[in-house]
């Protein structure tokens, strides 16, 4: 049933908080009050076009190292911009369709003489939030920033504007629209998300850059994304970023900060099975001279589902202060608060009957207990310290503090069950079951980035070393039944199965994981237009396991990781690139009948291809040609199965003899590709074959494509903008499972318009054939779960 109330209460509430004062200066065209203090270019630019809600286009290596002074007075953001430029021998330019770029500065005679006009194009650079792009000028995965096509590397950025125009709010959403990204259901609800046939697992994922911060990122405990500017997704081997791990790739979150300018937003929602969400941002100057800023993030999530008995709340608090101790050092101080409930909480999928064929169960199917819950939540601080030496040399230094956990009741079902033909009942529910897990999480990263000249050529590098440390707590507990209860999966009862009291915990067990390491990365210019990449990274790892039955020290010492890249610009707008990195993956937690620890799977990652900047660098484009192959990894030695009491389960392991492979290619293409045409495309051709022959990943198809798109209408028709998207894949088969999902496209649609120079609203529609498909299959059948039928999302927001 769809509630209006809580929508209506939002927008008074949204209207009664907005400061007058805010609105009218966002009002202002032409003369405004700056008061900017020396700062970077880069960041200077960016101030500028956000006070005047103006928009611009910036190469961001152009302003790479370069300052520019305080700005005080009355002037039109032209007149700003001009001064910030003095000195920097950099230009504004008035392109012929009327946008304003920065560029070279050229002689008397070339350059042209500008008046006072209206800027209308945004800067693309590093921070995505304002730009109204689906790309980036820049990101920030590798430490240092650099353009997409200056990164020698398949990497995709969801942008901001992306993830407010498809209402993208959890990081597991954003996963699911990004180029070359599958899901694969997990059996207890820590879903993974993998690429190019290989998890990406908690060692893939960074925040700001800061590596060994992530636990159930995108499972039981799902980063909000209201915190976030961006997400950096790299695809293949990210040894240099992380220090170990699956070849899959990188996942890094960018935090929004404070901005110089005022700004105010409220973002109401309101869609299908009561799905209600409110957002609130608050950002500006905290004191006169802009040296001290300040951001709030407060939302609050209220929603159904479209399976039965299921809901859910989610509210979230997120600050951050940042401030300049001096024209050269800042420093920032945040935290986040978020939790979460979810009501009627199932670590069940769907059954299957026993050949593996679908019996086609409505898809409101819940097989769950209204009684099961499961509990989440993360307290999380932050810093960070940023220098700047000189006009070459930069230093930043950042630390982060998390404590986080997840508390869950649910019942069970025998892992083989089925349903049978003809069959009234389906599986029989055996206990209860309870787990509760807590993990503390202290993570520092620090690089300096600088630029030198030899042999006439400007060169790069970064170095740095970073540290984490995370400390888990885990407990289980299972609580068998007097005598098994069937369940009816045709007319399900979600309050059969009485919720068994826990006496004690069966099973306890405390892990340290430490993990530390060095990295270099430069970037040689053999000419001007042939760069050379060369990285390496020096890592330690250690992991330590404390429990009634096993105490376990694993560790891996010394583990040097290489990389080798090329870039050779063909002309100003593309470039072709190859590069080389190792896999390191550490299995020392694995054991031989012997009781021996495991060698780490290894292997080698390669990838060529071409990539573009088109149309003043507001599109990016690529080709990309991938090969990965990965050996030693561990595998079930069934034949001493029970016999390795260093295992819970007493399970034995082997490195496996053969080598797995995944290749294939890749197009992709972000941007705008015609005036007012945002799009964000990619499609994936991907093979994978294991060291047994079968597929590395059953949930990878040969084909995926991704595409969304937003298009503005031109002249009276502005305030207006449509867009669409696809989501298709091909079949695959999990042959371990006996399981098939059929190929599927689910396209989606959405209408917004501008109310006023504030307020927007918006319909978005999900899934709008109403396409019924699953959206993973895998793991018995606690894997196979449907797809959202089609739903609906009505959105109101205020800008100020």
């Amino acid at each position: 049933m769809f509630k209006p109330w809580p929508l209506a209460l939002a927008i008074a509430l949204a209207s009664a908080s907005v400061a007058p004062a805010w609105a009218q200066g966002s009002a202002q065209q032409q003369q405004q009050r700056f008061d900017l203090p020396a700062a970077s270019l880069a960041q200077t630019l960016n101030a500028i076009a956000r006070q005047g809600g103006q928009v611009m286009s910036l190469n961001p290596a152009l302003v790479a190292g370069k300052q520019a002074p305080a700005i005080h007075g009355q002037m039109s953001p032209l007149q700003a911009l001009q001064q910030a430029l003095a000195g920097s021998g950099l230009q504004a330019i008035v392109t012929g369709n009327g946008t304003f770029s920065v560029e070279t500065a050229v002689d008397a005679e070339g350059a042209l003489e500008l008046g006072a006009t209206t800027i209308d194009s945004q800067t693309l650079g590093e921070t995505t939030e304002f730009s109204g792009s689906y790309t980036t000028g820049a990101v920030t995965i590798g430490k240092s920033a650099q353009t997409l096509r200056q990164t020698p590397q398949s990497v995709t950025v969801v942008t901001r504007k992306l993830m407010d125009d498809k209402n993208l709010v959890s990081l597991d959403q954003v996963m699911a629209q990004t180029t070359g990204i599958t899901r694969a259901n997990r059996g207890y609800g820590n879903h993974h998300f993998s690429s190019r046939g290989f998890d990406l697992t908690d060692d893939s994922y960074m925040v700001d850059g800061v590596a060994g911060q992530a636990y159930a990122y995108t499972g039981w405990m799902i980063p909000d994304m209201a915190v976030f500017d961006r997400v950096e997704v790299l695809r293949g081997a990210s040894g240099l970023l992380v220090g170990a791990g699956n070849p899959g790739g990188a996942v890094n979150l960018v935090r929004k900060r404070p901005t110089l300018d005022p700004r105010f937003s409220v973002t109401t929602r309101a869609g299908s099975w009561d799905n209600y969400r409110l957002d609130l941002d608050a950002s500006g100057k905290l004191n006169d001279e802009g040296t001290v800023r300040g951001r709030m993030i407060a939302s609050y999530e209220d929603r159904g589902y479209f399976t039965d008995v299921t809901k859910s709340k989610r509210p979230l608090l997120y600050g951050i202060l940042e401030g300049d101790l001096s024209d050269t050092t800042t420093v920032a101080l945040g935290l986040r608060r978020q939790t979460s409930r979810t009501d009627g909480y199932s670590v069940l999928g769907l059954p299957r009957n026993p050949d593996g064929s679908n019996p086609h169960l409505p898809r409101s199917t819940f097989l769950g207990q209204d009684w099961a819950t499961l509990q989440s939540h993360t307290d999380e601080v932050f810093a960070d310290l940023n220098h700047r030496f000189n006009d070459n040399w930069t230093g930043k230094l950042a630390v982060s503090h998390s404590e986080s956990g997840y508390n869950r009741s649910a019942i069970e079902w025998g892992a083989e069950d089925t349903l049978e033909y003809g069959s009234p009942t389906g599986p029989m529910v055996n206990d209860v079951s309870y787990h509760k897990f807590d993990v503390t999480a202290n993570a520092v990263d620090g690089h300096l980035d600088g630029e030198f000249e030899a042999f006439g050529l400007s060169h790069q590098v970064s170095l740095g070393a970073n540290w984490s440390k995370r400390k888990m707590n885990d407990k289980e507990a299972t609580v068998a039944l007097d005598k098994p209860i069937p369940l009816n999966v045709y007319r399900p009862d979600h309050n059969n199965v009485p919720k068994l009291r826990r006496q004690g915990w069966d099973y306890k067990q405390d892990t340290f994981d430490t993990r530390y390491g060095t990295y270099l990365n430069a970037r040689l210019h053999m000419t001007e237009d042939l760069s050379l990449i060369l990285g390496g990274r020096l890592s330690w790892y250690k992991t330590e396991t404390l429990s009634e039955d096993i105490n376990n020290t694993n560790q891996q010492k010394h583990e040097f990781t290489p990389f080798v890249g090329t870039i050779y610009d063909l002309d100003e707008h593309w470039s072709w690139y190859a590069s080389y990195a190792d896999i390191f993956m550490p299995q020392a937690g694995y054991r031989t009948v012997g009781g021996q620890m495991l060698d780490p799977a290894v292997g080698s990652n390669y990838e060529t291809g071409i990539k573009g900047e088109l149309f003043d660098k507001r599109l990016n484009v690529s080709l990309a040609l991938f090969y990965i192959e990965q050996e030693k990894v561990a595998a079930r030695d069934y034949a001493n199965d029970g016999e390795c009491p260093n295992d819970v389960a007493g399970r034995c392991f082997v490195n496996s003899d053969g080598i797995s492979r995944s290749k294939g290619f890749e197009a992709e293409a972000s941007g705008e590709l015609l005036p007012g045409l945002q799009v964000a495309a990619g499609y994936t051709f991907n093979t994978t074959q294991s060291e047994t022959g079968g597929p590395i990943s059953a949930q990878t198809p040969k084909h995926m494509l991704r595409l969304n798109s937003n298009y503005t209408l031109p002249g009276q028709w502005s305030r207006l903008s449509v867009g669409g998207g696809v989501s298709a894949q091909s079949h695959y088969y999990d042959a371990y499972n006996g399981v098939s999902n059929s190929g599927r496209a689910i396209f989606d649609a959405r209408a917004a318009y501008k109310l006023d120079a504030n307020w927007t609203v918006a319909v978005d529609v999900e899934n709008l054939l109403d396409h019924k498909y699953f959206d993973s299959t895998g793991y018995w059948t606690r894997g196979t779960t449907y797809g959202t039928p089609r739903s609906y999302m009505l959105t109101l927001r205020g800008d100020f």
